[in-house]
């Protein structure tokens, strides 16, 4: 067996538990703090889990009082006094560590690095080494033999630092890294960089000239601004190199033996959870309990009991807590006590499932909405996708092995399957005791509680219910279309004199860059862009026929397609019942599939010709739509509290003129259409990061030009330009954003040393917490609506969400009530400083009930 050794800086990573983990949401009932104890030990079990070690091992630092201190007085004297509730947390890790059966290393006068750089020596020509730190110093030890795993978010995400990542990432090999980083310096040790000298410079001198000690032997011939700043701190750059050099002979007279592991105590363990009052992990580290230990994994996976639906029932209705369901075709099977599994037929029981409500289960919209299921108090994936929105892995197979260590038997997570493992049932209760931890800890829970569960029915509700579609009138728009295409299609070829396929991109290329000779587009693999961007930049420029058939062919086409998927997702009662979801977007705003109805056109009179063909259904009489006025807008001007903005809202006038004449320095009445049209570009386009050179894009206008809107516009909103600034620190800092109800979403990569993954991530630090808390508004305006509706009896009934705007059927006689209603739910739904605005409308169809 390979021998693979994990080494654990143990303070960088106990101290990015305790960074990444709010310390006022973990602590015992004594006050004893538990954040950095409980993001230490997900990693150690997460690590275990994933890496497999066959030796571990853990390196302190001793104090800052190093040989580096000494040698550099200013080393690391920046940094902050440990605050004390890291340093009272410290001794339980130790603690931790001896209860997992693993040792410990410190040495005075060293950091931990050293103590890792000694056994990578040692060590590396004996078995493989991953190295678990946060501090890039360690950068150096990589090699075909040692991997170092370094955090990218918190302590969940690891990078996998191997001399191809290295080399990728900085241009440079693990050697010469030290180097690179005497040159830049590194404030977070507090080494001087070089003015004017950043990575890209330091990455240059190193790759031009190999080590630093030839460019050092060379630095009179380095040439610019530059070379003079490096010769000018050419004795702060040697001083960086000594310093940031790691030590390798260390006197450890420890072998690799002595580091073998074999599993953890599991009581000890248990013991140590159980004081310090973080359960939640107990089920996680039980599958590394040492052999011969009871392993309460494998006791769950025996006491299965297949009952009748009396006792089923009984169960039910003596449970006091909450209970794990599952489902197949034909079975079903809760838990009520923390080893046993109770089977029994689906249809036999199902009027003692529709009667309870405490069940945990996962993924239940769809049980709920096709009647299965009448309602959970918790929905595990929900809950996974809260913690880390956006992630594709919430799966209830990856959140069992992910937080339980359980390999579940379900090849999938469509639990009508008749490959299902109900003993998997128990483990429902603690995979929720383990997110419901993670989501108080990010102090999300009453989000979850209170707006995500709640939505989730309402979401169920509405697939149910579904929206009638005028079917005759959507298929005499098909052949309508189709038509449009046809004619097209015709016309493009007599434009050049014989047919080709419009729809295929080489024979496009050949039409109109070699027989007609047009200019080229963008120059992509394949040779020269055909998408419609490109033909419609074409088209500008030549005006040449073909390309006005092209350009319509592809508009009718999009069109017919969308008519085609319409028609074949309307059901037997004349209605389309799409798909919600509720946990596919990063930011918190719902989508829809099977059809998506979030995409239905709105800006062209033929693309309203279709939405006309969704409309009431007997017996209810019209449709209301109800939508946000400049909701984002609102946000922005709430969250960056300018003024300038605030008072726009408040004349109520129109907002674009009111703040282009602001910018323009012009009377309101003299805001032209351009103007009007550069400002919404502008106030828009901020939100989503938008550049002066896209914004001069967007408006066909110079980059000069462009650049000097936006000074003019930030001149009058200062607020706004100090909030983007803000926002994207924060982030940078925390690691996440925060929507105004708490909604997170982590952004790794606003740390990456990559300019364009940072720049994207920037951009979702602006638009996230905006876009975000639009999503959270919308959703309490649901969940408001519905339950005035429900305190009134009313008839009428919520069917779609669609960006900003909410359509429902209306019962007749119902039409003033709900006008009033849904305007006073959805204008309170959040407090705004610029005060939410709704629009409302009626209808039959809902292209006529627009307003």
């Amino acid at each position: 067996m390979n021998k693979k050794l994990l080494i654990l800086d143990g303070h960088s990573m106990a101290f990015r538990a305790f960074y990444a983990l709010p310390v006022e949401n973990f602590s015992t009932s004594a006050g004893q703090p538990t954040n950095a104890i409980y993001g230490f030990a997900s990693m150690l079990i997460n690590l275990i889990r994933d890496e497999k070690p066959t030796h571990i091992a853990t390196a302190f630092d001793v104090s800052r009082k190093t040989f580096r201190s000494e040698k550099f007085p200013e080393y690391k004297a920046n940094r902050a006094a440990t605050p004390e509730e890291f340093r009272s947390q410290v001794s339980y890790i130790n603690e931790l560590l001896d209860a997992f059966e693993i040792p410990h290393f410190e040495l005075e006068g060293y950091e931990a690095d050293d103590v890792i750089a000694t056994f990578v020596k040692k060590f590396s020509n004996q078995a493989e080494i991953y190295i678990c730190t946060g501090d890039r110093d360690s950068f150096q030890l990589v090699s075909d033999r040692v991997t170092v795993l370094y955090p990218k978010k918190g302590v969940t995400e690891l990078a996998r630092m191997t001399p191809d990542a290295v080399l990728e990432k900085y241009g440079l090999t693990p050697k010469q890294y030290p180097d690179f980083a005497a040159l830049r310096g590194d404030p977070s040790d507090n080494l001087p960089s070089i003015p004017g000298v950043g990575e890209k410079t330091a990455t240059k001198w190193i790759q031009e000239f190999g080590t630093l000690s030839e460019l050092i032997a060379k630095v009179d011939i380095v040439p610019g601004k530059a070379g003079g700043a490096l010769r000018a701190g050419l004795a702060s750059v040697i001083t960086n190199r000594e310093l940031t050099q790691l030590k390798s002979d260390l006197p450890l007279s420890t072998e690799l033996d002595e580091l073998s592991w074999s599993g953890v105590e599991i009581s000890k363990v248990n013991q140590l959870f159980e004081k310090l009052e973080i359960k939640a992990l107990k089920a996680r580290v039980a599958p590394f309990a040492k052999d011969g230990q009871v392993k309460e994994v494998a006791a769950k996976k025996k006491n299965l009991r297949d009952v009748t639906n009396f006792e089923f029932e009984k169960a039910l209705s003596d449970s006091t807590g909450f209970v794990g369901l599952l489902l197949s075709e034909n079975q079903a099977a809760i838990s009520i006590e923390p080893d046993t599994v109770l089977v029994a037929p689906i249809g036999d029981v199902a009027s003692a499932i529709s009667g309870f409500k405490n069940f945990i289960f996962h993924g239940a919209k769809q049980k709920i909405s096709s009647k299965v299921l009448k309602t959970v108090a918790v929905d595990t994936e929900v809950a996974a996708y809260l913690i880390n929105a956006g992630s594709r892995n919430i799966a209830l197979s990856d959140l069992l092995q992910k937080y339980l260590g359980i390999e579940s038997n379900n090849s999938s997570d469509d639990l009508f399957t008749l490959d299902w493992d109900p003993s998997i049932t128990c483990y429902l209760p603690e995979l929720w005791e383990v997110l419901s931890k993670e989501l108080e800890g990010m102090n999300c829970l009453d989000l979850f509680n209170q707006i995500e569960m709640p939505t989730m029915h309402i979401l169920a509700a509405m697939e149910a219910t579904g929206i009638a579609i005028d079917r005759q009138e959507l298929q005499s728009l098909l052949t309508f279309f189709a038509k449009e295409e046809a004619e097209a299609t015709s016309l493009a070829y007599k434009s050049v004199g014989h047919e080709f396929n419009a729809a295929s991109p080489k024979q496009l290329q050949a039409v109109l860059f070699e027989e007609l000779k047009l200019p080229k587009t963008k120059r992509i693999k394949t040779g020269f862009s055909t998408d419609a961007e490109s033909l419609e930049w074409l088209f500008s420029t030549t005006k040449h026929p073909v390309l006005a058939s092209l350009l319509r062919i592809r508009e009718v086409g999009k069109l017919k397609t969308t008519v085609e998927g319409l028609l074949n997702s309307t059901k037997a009662d004349n209605r389309i019942h799409t798909t919600f979801q509720q946990t596919t977007t990063a930011t918190g705003r719902l989508s829809s599939t099977d059809p998506n109805l979030q995409n239905i056109p709105i800006r062209s009179d033929e693309g309203r010709r279709i939405r006309n063909c969704f409309v009431a259904q007997e017996p209810f009489v019209d449709l209301l739509t109800a939508d946000y006025s400049q909701i984002e807008m609102r946000i922005m001007a709430h969250l960056s509290d300018d003024k300038g903005l605030l008072e726009a809202f408040r004349t109520g006038e129109d907002l674009h003129s009111t703040v282009g004449a602001q910018v323009f320095d012009v009377p309101v009445a003299q805001v032209d259409a351009d103007m009007r049209r550069q400002i919404k570009a502008m106030s828009y386009g901020l939100a989503y990061g938008l550049s002066s050179y896209g914004l001069a894009q967007q408006l066909d206008i110079s980059p000069t030009d462009a650049s000097i809107l936006m000074s003019k516009y930030f001149e009058r909103f200062g607020g706004i330009q100090d909030y983007l600034k803000e926002v994207v620190k924060i982030a940078r800092d925390k690691g996440y954003t925060e929507t105004i109800l708490g909604r997170r979403r982590y952004l790794p990569d606003l740390s990456h040393e990559n300019r364009g993954r940072r720049e994207m991530a920037e951009r979702m630090a602006l638009n996230a917490p905006i876009q975000g808390s639009a999503a959270d508004i919308i959703k309490v305006a649901m969940l408001n609506v519905e339950k005035a509706m429900r305190s009134e009896k009313l008839s009428s009934r919520l069917l779609l969400q669609v960006h900003d705007e909410l359509i429902f059927e209306i019962a007749k006689g119902e039409h003033e009530v709900m006008e009033a209603l849904v305007r006073k739910q959805m204008g309170s739904a959040f407090e705004l400083k610029a005060p939410l605005d709704v629009n409302i409308g009626f209808g039959k169809s809902w292209d006529l009930a627009a307003h």
